[in-house]
């Protein structure tokens, strides 16, 4: 079981962190939760822009439980992303993308089932002038730095990078206590008494800093 990503991110700021990638990006399609390392590729504007036919080498890999993070993609006229890109990815079974760029084809992503974080939908498009400057190596989305080899959770509240296993132990706890405070709520009892369980979870993290 995934912990949520709100409950990643409220630790994250706990610990004076942002790990979180949402917003900007926004939800394109995810049902459920996943865990994944990130496979990063950054994209850039300049001559000599193949329309992304460079990126078509990443489908000859293995990228079994693995998330794309495609950084600079609002680089490109138009998305960089479709239903072309989806089929050849789930072949090689990717995860999940988080595309900091356009997408388009979104019924794909839901017929096919691949969870999917984006900055807008495209209707034309990468076209010319824009390439693959490096893959494998640290990018930046939203102010967040991702390495190759990051785990990146992903649900349909948010996407976040994760910088540690203590990170995602602390979430599933926090996770735990904010379900106690609404199983109180259910019970009928009034929040002060039922958001006590936050709070000293909260207070337990703060200690531990």
């Amino acid at each position: 079981m995934v912990p949520p990503t709100t409950a990643i991110a409220d630790v994250l700021q706990l610990r004076g962190l942002n790990g979180w990638l949402s917003p900007p990006l926004r939800r394109v399609h995810c049902r459920m939760g996943l865990l994944g390392r990130a496979r990063t590729v950054q994209l850039a504007a300049g001559p000599g822009g193949d329309d992304l036919e460079s990126l078509h080498v990443l489908f000859d890999d293995d990228l079994r439980d693995r998330v794309l993070v495609v950084a600079g993609a609002q680089a490109a006229a138009g998305a960089v992303w479709g239903e072309i890109h989806t089929r050849a990815a789930l072949a090689c079974r990717l995860a999940a993308v988080a595309v900091e760029g356009g997408v388009r084809d979104l019924n794909a992503f839901r017929d096919l089932d691949l969870p999917a974080w984006s900055l807008y939908e495209a209707t034309a498009g990468a076209g010319p002038g824009v390439r693959v400057a490096s893959v494998g190596a640290p990018v930046t989305v939203a102010g967040v730095r991702v390495d190759e080899g990051t785990l990146i959770a992903m649900d349909a509240a948010g996407v976040v990078a994760v910088p540690g296993p203590d990170v995602l132990d602390d979430s599933y706890a926090y996770a735990e206590a904010e379900e106690e405070v609404i199983s109180a709520l259910r019970e009928g009892r009034p929040l002060k008494e039922a958001h006590r369980h936050k709070s000293q979870m909260t207070a337990k993290l703060r200690r531990a800093l």
